[in-house]
Protein backbone atom coordinates (compact mmCIF):
# COMPACT_ATOMS: atom_id res chain seq x y z
CA UNK A 1 0.00 0.00 0.00
CA UNK A 2 1.21 3.48 -0.86
CA UNK A 3 -0.03 6.81 0.52
CA UNK A 4 -0.34 9.90 -1.67
CA UNK A 5 -1.75 13.41 -1.56
CA UNK A 6 -3.34 15.54 -4.27
CA UNK A 7 -4.71 19.10 -4.12
CA UNK A 8 -8.30 19.52 -5.33
CA UNK A 9 -9.82 23.01 -5.42
CA UNK A 10 -7.31 24.18 -2.82
CA UNK A 11 -8.00 21.24 -0.49
CA UNK A 12 -5.44 18.57 0.39
CA UNK A 13 -6.78 15.07 -0.32
CA UNK A 14 -5.17 11.88 0.95
CA UNK A 15 -5.56 8.61 -0.91
CA UNK A 16 -4.12 5.11 -0.68
CA UNK A 17 -3.25 2.82 -3.59
CA UNK A 18 -2.87 -0.95 -3.57
CA UNK A 19 -2.68 -3.56 -6.31
CA UNK A 20 -2.60 -3.37 -10.07
CA UNK A 21 -5.15 -3.72 -12.84
CA UNK A 22 -8.54 -2.17 -13.51
CA UNK A 23 -9.35 0.85 -11.32
CA UNK A 24 -11.55 0.44 -8.24
CA UNK A 25 -12.28 3.55 -6.16
CA UNK A 26 -13.42 3.00 -2.57
CA UNK A 27 -15.26 5.71 -0.63
CA UNK A 28 -15.58 5.37 3.16
CA UNK A 29 -18.46 6.31 5.45
CA UNK A 30 -18.62 9.14 7.96
CA UNK A 31 -16.97 7.36 10.91
CA UNK A 32 -14.15 5.79 8.87
CA UNK A 33 -11.27 6.63 6.54
CA UNK A 34 -9.40 5.17 3.57
CA UNK A 35 -7.35 2.82 5.76
CA UNK A 36 -10.47 0.86 6.69
CA UNK A 37 -10.97 -0.19 3.06
CA UNK A 38 -7.36 -1.27 2.58
CA UNK A 39 -7.24 -3.14 5.91
CA UNK A 40 -10.53 -4.90 5.20
CA UNK A 41 -10.42 -5.70 1.52
CA UNK A 42 -7.16 -4.50 -0.01
CA UNK A 43 -5.86 -8.01 -0.68
CA UNK A 44 -9.12 -9.51 -1.93
CA UNK A 45 -9.64 -7.90 -5.33
CA UNK A 46 -6.91 -9.32 -7.60
CA UNK A 47 -6.82 -7.71 -11.01
CA UNK A 48 -7.85 -4.34 -9.58
CA UNK A 49 -5.85 -1.29 -8.61
CA UNK A 50 -7.58 0.03 -5.51
CA UNK A 51 -7.74 3.75 -4.81
CA UNK A 52 -9.10 4.37 -1.30
CA UNK A 53 -9.93 8.07 -1.07
CA UNK A 54 -10.01 9.91 2.26
CA UNK A 55 -13.15 11.98 1.89
CA UNK A 56 -13.48 15.46 3.44
CA UNK A 57 -15.88 14.36 6.17
CA UNK A 58 -15.72 12.42 9.39
CA UNK A 59 -13.41 12.58 12.38
CA UNK A 60 -10.93 9.98 11.07
CA UNK A 61 -10.39 11.45 7.60
CA UNK A 62 -6.96 13.00 7.15
CA UNK A 63 -7.98 15.05 4.11
CA UNK A 64 -8.92 18.71 4.50
CA UNK A 65 -12.51 18.88 5.70
CA UNK A 66 -15.43 20.78 4.20
CA UNK A 67 -19.21 20.40 4.22
CA UNK A 68 -20.85 20.97 0.83
CA UNK A 69 -24.51 20.60 -0.06
CA UNK A 70 -26.18 17.69 -1.86
CA UNK A 71 -23.95 16.79 -4.84
CA UNK A 72 -20.85 18.49 -3.42
CA UNK A 73 -19.12 15.30 -2.27
CA UNK A 74 -19.93 13.61 -5.59
CA UNK A 75 -18.42 16.55 -7.48
CA UNK A 76 -15.38 16.40 -5.21
CA UNK A 77 -14.99 12.66 -5.87
CA UNK A 78 -15.17 13.28 -9.61
CA UNK A 79 -12.49 15.98 -9.30
CA UNK A 80 -10.23 13.51 -7.46
CA UNK A 81 -10.80 10.76 -10.04
CA UNK A 82 -10.16 13.20 -12.89
CA UNK A 83 -6.98 14.57 -11.26
CA UNK A 84 -5.65 11.02 -10.86
CA UNK A 85 -6.46 10.16 -14.50
CA UNK A 86 -8.63 7.22 -13.44
CA UNK A 87 -10.88 6.07 -16.28
CA UNK A 88 -14.30 4.48 -15.68
CA UNK A 89 -13.63 2.93 -12.27
CA UNK A 90 -15.71 0.48 -10.33
CA UNK A 91 -16.95 2.61 -7.42
CA UNK A 92 -17.60 1.19 -3.96
CA UNK A 93 -19.03 3.34 -1.19
CA UNK A 94 -20.38 2.74 2.31
CA UNK A 95 -23.03 4.79 4.14
CA UNK A 96 -22.35 8.48 3.32
CA UNK A 97 -19.78 7.15 0.85
CA UNK A 98 -22.56 5.06 -0.72
CA UNK A 99 -24.74 8.15 -1.05
CA UNK A 100 -21.75 9.93 -2.63
CA UNK A 101 -21.29 7.10 -5.16
CA UNK A 102 -24.99 7.11 -6.08
CA UNK A 103 -24.96 10.88 -6.56
CA UNK A 104 -21.77 10.58 -8.66
CA UNK A 105 -23.49 7.99 -10.88
CA UNK A 106 -26.71 10.04 -11.10
CA UNK A 107 -24.60 12.94 -12.40
CA UNK A 108 -23.41 10.54 -15.13
CA UNK A 109 -19.75 10.87 -14.29
CA UNK A 110 -17.69 8.04 -15.84
CA UNK A 111 -17.82 4.66 -14.11
CA UNK A 112 -18.09 0.97 -14.94
CA UNK A 113 -20.34 0.05 -12.00
CA UNK A 114 -21.33 1.05 -8.49
CA UNK A 115 -21.54 -1.00 -5.31
CA UNK A 116 -23.03 0.70 -2.27
CA UNK A 117 -23.18 -0.61 1.29
CA UNK A 118 -25.98 0.81 3.45
CA UNK A 119 -26.20 4.07 1.50
CA UNK A 120 -28.03 6.88 3.29
CA UNK A 121 -30.51 9.45 1.89
CA UNK A 122 -31.07 7.29 -1.19
CA UNK A 123 -34.66 8.51 -1.83
CA UNK A 124 -33.27 12.05 -2.26
CA UNK A 125 -31.29 10.94 -5.35
CA UNK A 126 -32.76 10.60 -8.86
CA UNK A 127 -31.70 6.99 -9.34
CA UNK A 128 -33.41 6.87 -12.76
CA UNK A 129 -30.49 8.91 -14.14
CA UNK A 130 -27.96 6.14 -13.39
CA UNK A 131 -26.83 4.32 -16.54
CA UNK A 132 -24.40 1.71 -15.15
CA UNK A 133 -25.01 -1.50 -13.17
CA UNK A 134 -25.44 -0.94 -9.44
CA UNK A 135 -25.69 -3.28 -6.47
CA UNK A 136 -26.78 -2.32 -2.96
CA UNK A 137 -25.64 -4.35 0.05
CA UNK A 138 -27.14 -4.14 3.53
CA UNK A 139 -26.40 -5.91 6.76
CA UNK A 140 -29.50 -7.59 8.22
CA UNK A 141 -28.78 -5.74 11.49
CA UNK A 142 -28.19 -2.31 9.91
CA UNK A 143 -29.57 0.27 12.34
CA UNK A 144 -28.37 3.34 10.43
CA UNK A 145 -29.52 3.04 6.80
CA UNK A 146 -33.29 2.63 7.03
CA UNK A 147 -35.43 0.35 4.92
CA UNK A 148 -36.51 3.32 2.77
CA UNK A 149 -33.00 3.36 1.27
CA UNK A 150 -33.17 -0.31 0.34
CA UNK A 151 -36.68 0.07 -1.09
CA UNK A 152 -35.59 3.03 -3.25
CA UNK A 153 -32.83 0.87 -4.75
CA UNK A 154 -35.26 -1.98 -5.42
CA UNK A 155 -37.81 0.35 -7.05
CA UNK A 156 -35.06 1.65 -9.33
CA UNK A 157 -34.42 -1.93 -10.47
CA UNK A 158 -30.98 -2.33 -8.91
CA UNK A 159 -29.73 -5.56 -7.42
CA UNK A 160 -30.01 -5.66 -3.62
CA UNK A 161 -28.30 -8.17 -1.32
CA UNK A 162 -28.49 -8.63 2.45
CA UNK A 163 -25.64 -10.06 4.52
CA UNK A 164 -27.15 -11.98 7.39
CA UNK A 165 -25.84 -11.04 10.83
CA UNK A 166 -23.95 -7.95 9.64
CA UNK A 167 -24.52 -4.41 10.87
CA UNK A 168 -24.26 -1.09 9.07
CA UNK A 169 -20.58 -1.55 8.10
CA UNK A 170 -21.43 -4.95 6.54
CA UNK A 171 -18.12 -5.02 4.65
CA UNK A 172 -16.24 -4.86 7.98
CA UNK A 173 -18.54 -7.22 9.87
CA UNK A 174 -18.48 -9.95 7.21
CA UNK A 175 -15.66 -9.12 4.77
CA UNK A 176 -15.57 -12.59 3.18
CA UNK A 177 -19.28 -12.45 2.31
CA UNK A 178 -18.94 -8.86 1.11
CA UNK A 179 -16.04 -9.69 -1.22
CA UNK A 180 -17.89 -12.74 -2.58
CA UNK A 181 -20.96 -10.62 -3.42
CA UNK A 182 -18.85 -7.94 -5.11
CA UNK A 183 -16.83 -10.41 -7.19
CA UNK A 184 -20.00 -12.28 -8.27
CA UNK A 185 -21.66 -9.01 -9.23
CA UNK A 186 -18.65 -7.81 -11.22
CA UNK A 187 -18.45 -11.18 -13.01
CA UNK A 188 -22.15 -10.97 -13.87
CA UNK A 189 -21.59 -7.65 -15.66
CA UNK A 190 -18.26 -8.73 -17.23
CA UNK A 191 -16.27 -6.20 -15.23
CA UNK A 192 -13.69 -8.66 -13.83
Amino acid sequence: MSEYWVTINGKSVRYLVKGDGKPMVMVHGYSFNANDWINCCGDHFPGFKIYAVDMPYGPKSRSDHFMPRDDGYANHLYAVIKALNIESPVLIGASLGGETVLRYLALNYPATAGIVIGPVRTPSIDLSRIRVPVMGIWGSNDGVSGRENMEAMKRAGFRVEVIDGAGHPAYLDKPGEFVRLVINFLRSINAV
